[in-house]
Formats: structure tokens, C-alpha cells, sequence
């Protein structure tokens, strides 16, 4: 019965502007060769945010989290270059974390 209400105020809550940090850190250590580890941790934490997202119904933070995926998972690749502060992380930010 606590962690029922205890994960209703979780869900309650909006997406700190801890969580996307968290993600993003995650998917830096991931992109600069931080290895399987480091990605898991990443897709991990983006699950997250995108079930909180998905609870609430805010598609575009949703969309937002789906493109950040998208560039650490490219940027993880051995032949991508390695981009800082790109546009789906900026609308990530912007959009999940108010």
C-alpha cells in the first residue's frame, strides 16, 4: 500500500530538471565510449522519462526524449562525430523539463 502511494506521488510530480540531467550525463558518458554500461544507464533513464511523459501526455517532451535517444545512439556509433548541445537535446530540455 506505501509504494502505491509513494509511486503516486512520483507520478504526480513533474520531470525534474534533475531527471534530464541525469539522462543527459548518462548519454554523454554513453556517446564518448563509456561502453555498454554507460548506454544501458542512458536507456534506462530515458525509459523513464518517457513513461512520465507518456503518463501525462505531453507528446512533444515524448518526441523529445525519442530524438535525444536517437543522437546518443548515433553519436555512440564508432564513425559518427561527436556533437555537443544539438537541437534535440535543447527541445528536450526545454519541453521536459518545466
Amino acid at each position: 500500500m506505501r509504494l502505491l502511494a509513494l509511486s503516486a506521488l512520483l507520478l504526480s510530480s513533474a520531470a525534474s530538471a534533475q531527471d534530464v540531467s541525469a539522462f543527459a550525463q548518462h548519454a554523454h558518458r554513453c556517446r564518448d565510449g563509456g561502453g555498454a554500461a554507460a548506454c544501458r544507464n542512458a536507456m534506462e533513464q530515458s525509459q523513464r522519462l518517457k513513461n512520465w511523459a507518456e503518463a501525462r501526455k505531453l507528446w512533444r517532451c515524448y518526441t523529445a526524449v525519442l530524438g535525444a535517444e536517437a543522437e546518443m545512439i548515433g553519436a555512440s556509433l564508432p564513425a559518427a562525430p561527436q556533437a555537443e548541445g544539438t537541437s534535440a537535446w535543447q527541445e528536450m530540455r526545454a519541453t521536459c523539463g518545466r
